[in-house]
């Protein structure tokens, strides 16, 4: 292997490294690419159910053992068929800093899908479009997570898509380089918003490829790309790859809004996730079989404020053609790349479904992968209150949008009743005797023909000159039709239909129609003491913010023990609205109260909170905002709130931008945070007694790393007003009173090997025993398995599902909230692998 694979020291090269060729090995034979395998339609058809299970391993060796650089070679045969994974397993002992692996395989029979799993779930794939790859703390190859390269058992997923009869024989080389820790490289994080951009039409393309899957634009060259055609907005939407997300260092745009999205590849069809928070992935390791598998995604997707798009619905591809049904997607995507008949056939589909009421968006996008794929033909323009991730993402899915070839078109659709208007993706509420006046402006469509459409077909249509401009007009009574929508086709054949779509509208409604449902990941929020001799109170669920509901469900939650032994819970709604209410074992003293935001308004939205409890009988509450600012209030002993205000950033008039954050009381009256910044490091900051801030702090890693960063954080106060801070995987250190921070290092469980959660809390107690924590314990997951269960609470309800927050209150007893799924539980069937 070369060695510019290996940069085991500091100063080696960062940025995708490894072996990144688009194609099988030299000498393998004919080389069959992915997107022409897929379009060969029935080839695969005879794949049998996916089986997740351990390779057949038909031989293993290792080479190299005792030096710092160990391969060990795995031989295997796939059968035919196209639905099928398999997991070839393998064990890293401490002290490997990077792993890198080969493949080959008989490119003749058919492409070999790869991707990794390790320790804590997903750490990359490529699919059929790399023969190996690296990983390491520093750099990845493109569709690999960077980071720490965990001991324990990891995977590497094949998944063969096998056209010969006689299966595909494959060959496999996990390599293992011992050395001196590497050090972590952060990422930037992206804006959700544009400054300055009210109200308006915005122009984007949602299906975007980079060299973190098949595509063969990095991300700055689809930036590029972007700018050229005119786009104000993008989603890069690479295949089952969570990497484009972490790619950005430096090169955040400040003219265009970067949404990030992945397309869930299954083997059933494929979707976007369209704005997912940056470092988030989906799995895709599932078909319409699972009963229920979908729209879990789907839900944890909505949960996240996200989007689900069918993409490419009617392709007629294995793999590719929709098979999940589309009554719970957002959108569809009609329209991709240059106009074919399965487009047709696609906008075919969805006339029908507005023919039956069913209020799906329609979009196009331009899927493209190389630099012959023009980016933003076709793209969306969409009309929405701001140039923001969620504004846009909620016009789309209410369809306040259409469809055009290039950012030349310009189209304006309206319907008009009296002095009532409406326009794509909008209600215009008709009595029986109402006439409807439907006007279509188009412009930069040289050539083409008008068409205005109802569920009764052509309602009218007009041509359009050589000068691009032209106008159709159609008057309509009352209700009699449900919906009106406009096209704009140039009559000149395309490579498989005989015209060439210019522009398509959504409809705008004349009757209420239903929009696809919007579940989120709903959970409903638990809550139990722990007494002082050690005993547990019953289990019970918190009453909803509205007087019908019987629990709380939100998806996500954190609670303070104050003086007078009550406790002050937070909640965050599905729609990210922020409540709060005070509880005293089964009392609920005080009812559930949105809080308003900083400027008093009861819309507000935040992303993460967190409180502390101070022995004055006030709490502190920190949050950050959807756009990424963190705000910061105290609720006084009374239970009034002044109000929220920004919290400073590095210098005393700037705002810190955070994507969470945590609050600590200490005994001294002052609060200590932590946070992750826009750049992905952890940071700390103290605001004392009188009001005033320190400066922000970026906080040293674990092994002599500069920053730490990671998913997850919670601060909490132990008796001698030393903060702990408890993070995921967990790395741990102690401030203490002069302010030094002990480095951080894993967390030991015994002799059992590293302790392993998904979400933890700790907090000190008064009667100076030792903090105790709270969380979900888990193994370190391998392939094909899920998440060890805590043992059950004594609740009468089962196993606590979900993890739980604990604060002590001065009584000695410690409050724990727990969230429990509303409805099925999130994730895979049993015996499929989970993150």
């Amino acid at each position: 292997m070369s060695s510019e694979h290996l940069p085991n020291t500091p100063g080696a090269p960062v940025g995708p490294v490894g072996p990144v060729g688009p194609v099988g090995p030299v000498g393998a034979g004919p080389v069959v690419e992915r997107r022409s395998l897929l379009r060969l339609g029935a080839l695969l058809a005879a794949g049998g159910a996916a089986a997740l299970l351990p390779a057949p391993i038909a031989h293993a060796a290792t080479r190299g053992q005792g030096t710092d650089t160990v391969t060990t070679t795995y031989q295997g045969r796939a059968p035919k068929g196209n639905d099928q994974w398999a997991y070839v397993a393998f064990d890293v002992p401490a002290g490997v800093q990077r792993i890198s692996v080969d493949t080959s395989h008989d490119a003749a029979a058919g492409v070999l899908d790869l991707g990794v799993f390790g320790p804590s779930g997903f750490r990359g794939w490529s699919g059929g479009a790399r023969a190996g790859f690296t990983l390491s703390a520093a750099d990845a190859t493109p569709g690999y997570l960077p980071g720490p390269v965990e001991p324990g058992s990891w995977s590497v997923i094949l998944g063969p898509m096998v056209g010969a009869d006689g299966g595909m024989t494959w060959q496999v080389d996990v390599t293992l380089h011992f050395g001196d820790p590497l050090p972590r490289t952060p990422y930037d994080l992206l804006p959700t918003s544009l400054a300055g951009r009210g109200p308006g039409w915005y122009r984007g393309d949602l299906h975007l490829h980079s060299v973190h899957s098949d595509g063969q634009r990095t991300v700055d060259e689809i930036v590029a790309a972007a700018r050229q055609e005119g786009l104000h907005f993008i989603a890069t939407s690479d295949h089952n790859t969570s990497s484009t997300g972490l790619a950005w260092r430096g090169n955040v745009p400040t003219d265009l809004l970067v949404v990030n999205a992945e397309e869930v590849t299954t083997r059933h069809g494929h979707w976007l996730a369209v704005g997912l928070p940056q470092g988030e992935w989906v799995d895709w390791r599932y078909g319409p079989a699972d009963q229920g598998a979908f729209e879990s995604h789907a839900r944890r997707v909505h949960s996240l404020g996200g989007l689900t798009i069918a993409a490419h619905p009617l392709t007629p591809a294995a793999g590719s053609f929709w098979e999940f049904g589309l009554d719970r997607v957002d959108a569809l995507e009609v329209w991709n790349g240059p106009w074919t008949l399965d487009d047709a056939a696609n906008i075919a589909a969805w006339h029908v479904m507005l023919c039956l009421g069913k209020r799906v968006a329609a979009v196009g996008n331009s899927d493209a992968h190389s630099p012959a794929d023009a980016v933003g033909r076709p793209h969306n323009v969409v009309h929405a209150t701001s140039l923001s991730t969620p504004a846009l993402l909620d016009a789309l899915r209410m369809g306040r949008s259409y469809a055009i070839e290039s950012a030349a078109v310009s189209v304006d659709f309206t319907a008009r009743t009296g002095s009532a208007m409406a326009g794509p993706g909008e209600e215009l509420p008709l009595s029986f005797f109402d006439t409807v006046d439907v006007t279509l402006d188009v412009t930069g469509a040289p050539d083409s023909i008008a068409t205005l459409y109802t569920e009764w077909g052509i309602m009218a249509a007009t041509c359009i000159d050589s000068s691009g401009s032209g106008q159709l007009r159609w008057r309509g009574w009352g209700r009699a039709c449900l919906f009106a929508r406009a096209e704009v086709r140039r009559p000149k054949p395309a490579s498989t239909t005989l015209d060439q779509l210019v522009a398509l509208t959504n409809p705008v409604w004349f009757y209420p129609a239903q929009l696809p449902p919007y579940d989120v990941e709903r959970r409903a929020l638990f809550h139990t003491e722990r007494r002082p001799d050690g005993s547990w109170s019953g289990m019970r669920p918190l009453p909803g913010a509205d007087g019908g509901a019987a629990s709380f469900a939100g998806v996500q939650s954190a609670v303070a023990g104050m003086a007078d032994g009550s406790a002050v819970v937070l909640g965050i709604a599905p729609d990210n609205g922020l409540w709060l209410t005070v509880v005293r074992g089964a009392l609920t003293l005080r009812p559930w109260q949105r809080v308003a935001g900083p400027d008093g308004a009861s819309s507000f939205a935040v992303r993460d909170a967190d409180l502390a409890a101070f022995p004055d009988g006030t709490c502190q509450i920190v949050v950050t905002a959807l756009d990424g600012t963190a705000f910061h209030q105290q609720r006084r002993a009374d239970g009034s709130l002044p109000g929220f205000r920004p919290v400073p950033g590095f210098t005393a008039s700037g705002r810190w931008g955070a994507t969470k954050v945590s609050v600590a009381a200490m005994p001294d009256g002052s609060a200590q945070l932590l946070g992750y910044g826009t750049d992905g490091a952890m940071y700390h900051c103290v605001r004392g007694r009188d009001e005033t801030w320190t400066a922000w702090g970026r906080l040293a890693g674990y092994n002599g790393a500069p920053t730490f960063s990671g998913p997850a954080r919670r601060a909490r106060v132990p008796p001698a007003a030393a903060a702990r801070r408890l993070l995921d995987r967990i790395p741990a250190a102690a401030r203490r009173h002069h302010t030094h921070h002990g480095s951080q290092r894993p967390r030991d469980r015994g002799n059992t090997g590293r302790l392993r959660a998904d979400r933890r809390g700790r907090t000190g107690r008064p009667d100076l025993a030792r903090p105790q924590e709270a969380g979900r314990h888990l193994d370190p997951l391998r392939a094909g398995t899920r998440p060890e269960r805590p043992g059950p609470l004594p609740c009468g309800a089962g196993p606590h599902r979900l993890p739980p927050r604990r604060h002590d209150a001065p009584d000695g007893r410690q409050r724990r909230l727990g969230r429990q799924p509303a409805g099925p539980l999130n994730g895979l069937p049993p015996g499929r692998a989970g993150r």
